[in-house]
Parts: structure tokens; sequence; C-alpha cells
């Protein structure tokens, strides 16, 4: 028998409830029956020794985590669902989410902020008794302890990361979307007017950018798939406590519509950035786009200003009515080879600090060979992004040869080939990551060869620079674009 959407909401409820129990009563009892009781001789410090005062401070700590979580864990379980059941199975289920219930739609900003501070105090809580024990281990030769510091240094970093949410806030504050029209539509427009309280600096151009995304969970395992995505600069209209901005996008008919969280479904996002001096507007939201076909009005359009994007232009234009050789260059070629070059780099310096300073100088065997797999691990990680981040793909067509040149750090190859050779130009979905709030989805360009081969001949572009791409090199070629 099917479980209907109000059952499965009523089951969660009642789950959330009992296991947030689980770690919410035992923490009141840490709290009240050990920590708060000892606290006037914790904070005089007399009579107490290293053992009771250590006892005392991770009973405080982990009763106050335990209630936390535990606590908010029941909270979610017994408050009123917000959701009307009965319209999200209706014919306007949009009107089902309270998030969604009328034409304006708000950020989640605040909550995410919140969410940060929480989570960056929690750990800054755990990690506080590391730096207690720090100099007694240290006097006891246990050099280990030297990679204890690793979790304060982690939560140095998450009270960054909350005072630059802070700060995010105080300068923009919500993010207001109102729809028209209003559902997003299939097979129509999704368009509508970004509201920021807060002027931004003349000529600042905003980024707009809709993202339909597949999300997928399976056990321990979540995945995100980029169905359709589409970018766009928009020019802000500007008042002296204010700035609106206009979009537009025509989203096709073959896509499919929002639905509600589960273990797979469709949401569609909308991202709004700008770059400022100071901190930079990055912002997203969900929006409810259903199969209206519904356009935006006749005013609406007159009203939007849309901007060239020549960076993005000339990144997507191949000159293919050219017969010299031309770099193809995928816009997302930077994109993460940072941090995966940073976090190469702390693996192999743990990896290191493992293998000789802490193994070799205790001759401990186990501790040089876990060091030398962590610092191989770390090597390999560094030596991947930096790799991909100098492969370079150069083209040149000069009816009837096509000729490629592959280039590494290491050397290359030249790939000449016929065009009766070919049979097809391909596109291929090649991984996908999120840097901050932001989806990027990597595309590889190939061709097919008639004796069963693929080629690459350019990797890390964007879904819109793939398309653009793929069907100027297929028309060039008179192919057809397949993707794979």
């Amino acid at each position: 028998m099917r479980v209907s959407h109000q059952q499965k909401q009523r089951n969660s409820r009642i789950f959330f409830t009992i296991f947030g129990a689980f770690f919410f009563l035992p923490g009141l009892g840490l709290l009240f029956f050990k920590a708060i009781p000892n606290l006037p001789r914790l904070l005089s410090a007399k009579n107490l020794s290293g053992d009771e005062f250590e006892s005392i401070v991770a009973a405080g700590i982990v009763g106050f985590l335990f209630s936390l979580f535990g606590g908010g864990l029941v909270y979610s379980g017994l408050k009123k669902p917000s959701n009307d059941v009965a319209l999200l199975n209706g014919d306007s289920p949009w009107l089902g989410q309270k998030k969604w219930a009328s034409a304006t739609i708000k950020d989640s900003f605040i909550l995410s902020g919140g969410l940060i501070w929480g989570f960056a105090i929690f750990w800054n809580l755990i990690s506080t008794p590391a730096l207690f024990a720090f100099s007694d281990e240290l006097g006891k030769g246990n050099q280990l302890i030297w990679l204890v510091l690793l979790f304060p240094l982690v939560g140095l970093f998450l009270i960054g990361a909350a005072i630059h949410k802070t700060l995010d806030w105080r300068r923009f504050g919500q993010m207001k979307v109102t729809l028209e029209p209003y559902p997003g539509a299939i097979g129509g427009d999704v368009a509508g007017t970004v509201h920021l309280s807060t002027p931004l600096p003349a000529g600042t151009p905003v980024k707009v950018s809709l993202d339909c995304v597949r999300h997928y969970s399976s056990g321990k395992n979540s995945s995100q798939h980029i169905v359709w995505q589409h970018e766009g600069l928009f020019e802000p209209l500007q008042s002296s406590r204010s700035t609106t901005v206009q979009f537009l996008f025509e989203v096709p008919s073959d896509l499919p519509q929002s639905s509600p969280t589960a273990s797979s479904y469709h949401a569609w996002k909308l991202r709004v950035s700008a770059e400022i001096p100071g901190v930079d507007l990055e912002r997203q939201i969900d929006l409810p786009v259903f199969p209206t076909a519904a356009k935006a009005s006749s005013s609406f359009r007159l009203n939007t200003k849309p901007l060239n994007n020549d960076s993005a232009d000339s990144d997507d234009a191949l000159a293919l009515d050219s017969e010299h050789e031309q770099t193809i260059k995928g816009e997302y070629k930077s994109i993460g080879v940072g941090a995966g070059a940073f976090v190469g780099l702390v693996f192999s310096a743990i990896g290191i600090g493992l293998a000789y300073f802490i193994g070799y100088e205790k001759n401990e065997t186990s501790l040089i060979g876990f060091g030398a797999i962590f610092g191989s691990i770390g090597f390999a990680i560094f030596y991947f992004s930096i790799h991909g981040y100098f492969r370079r793909h150069y083209l040149r067509l000069a009816k009837p040869i096509l000729e490629l040149r592959y280039k590494t750090l290491f050397g290359g190859k030249v790939v000449t080939l016929n065009y009766d050779e070919i049979a097809a130009v391909t596109t291929e979905s090649r991984g996908s990551m999120n840097v901050g709030k932001k989806h990027y989805q990597f595309f590889n360009l190939g061709l097919q060869l008639k004796n069963g081969e693929a080629l690459c001949i350019g990797d890390r572009f964007s879904r819109q620079q793939i398309e653009k791409t793929a069907e100027a090199l297929a028309q060039r070629l008179d192919l057809k674009v397949i993707e794979k």
C-alpha cells in the first residue's frame, strides 16, 4: 500500500522526537546533576584535582551539546508542519508550501547564518579540551598531540566563515524575489524582480543564474545533477536605499517541475551574484517552477535590461570560420583547482609530519607507514588538481583536415583526422562539485569516430558553454551532436 505524503510527514516527526529524546534527556541530566551543581567549585578552583576539573568541564560541554542537538530534533518533531498536504496533492501544489504561498519569496540566508554560527560554536566547544590537555601531553613526550591542534584551527576557520556571513547579512539584508508569472513556468518564462535592501555601487552588473537540479540519495550516498542551466547579466535599478534587478529566462517545455524533498527530487535554484569591493553579493533561493506555460507580460519584458556577457561570449565562441589554431578551454577550468591543491598540500604535510617527525623519531613503524600513505594521497590530490589545470587542447580546422594538439605538463601529442573519419560531436557530463552555494557541473567536448573510438577535444565546460560550442563545431563539420 502506498504511503501518503501526510503519513510520511507524521512518521518523520515521530522519529525526530524519539531520536532527539535519546540525546536531550541525557544532556539535561549531565547539566543539572553534574555540571551546574559543581559550577561554584569549578570557578573557585579550590579542592579540585586535575581529573575532577576535566570531568566537570567535559560534563558541561557534552551536556550542553547533547541538549542542544537533541532539543532541536525534539522541537522539529513536535512543531506543527508548515506545509498544507491537501494543497500539495491538488492542482496548485506550490501553494501547499509555506515558503511559496505568495509570489514574493524570501531567501533563508539568516537561517543558514545561524546554522553556521551554531556549528562553529559546537566545533570550538568540543575542541577546547584539546587545548587544555596540550601542554601536559607535550610534557609527557606525546608528539601526536600536535595533530590535535588541527581541530582548534578548523574552529578558527569556522568562526571566520560565520563572521563573513554576518557581514554579508549586515550589508545586503534579506533578499526577496517577486515572480512574474507566478509560479515560474516550464514551457514559458521564469521571470521576476530581485529586491535588495541596499544600493549597489553604480554600474555594477548582476549575474543571475537559473538551475534545474536533480537531487538523488540512496543510503549514505547522495548526488546532484544539473538537468538544465542558464545564466545572464542584468542591469540593476538603484535608489538611495535599495536595488532591484529584473531577470527573465525562457524555459523549455520538456523539463521537470519542482518537487518536495525526497530520496529523488528536482529543485529550481536562482543564484544572484555581483562582484563588489569588500563583501561580494552571493545569494541563492529555491523557486516554484511548474508546467503552466505562462509568459511574462510585455511591459515586464520591455523593462528587463539584459547585458552582454563579453567574457562568456569570448569563451563560448570559437573562431570556427578560421583555419588558425585556437585554444579550446572550458570556462570552469580553474574551478576547484586552488582548493584541491591546498587540500593535497595539507594531506602531504600531515603525512610527512607523521612519518618523519613522529614515526621516524620515535621509531614507530606503523606511524611511518600510515604517514607515507597519508602523504601519498595528498600528493595524488595535489598532482591531479594541478595536472588538470595545465592540460590544454588546441584545435585547427582546415577542411578536409582537423588537427588536434594535446598538451600537458609532461608532453603532449598531435592527432590529425579527415572530416570523413568523424561520426559525431559529443558532449558528456564528467562530474560536479559545490563551491560555496554554487553547484558546478563539468562537461567534456569530444568527437565520436566512425571506427568506434572517442576523442576528447576539450574539458571542464559549463552546460551553457558546451551546448553553444558543440553546436557550432557540429555545424562546421556538418555533423550531429550526441549527448552521452
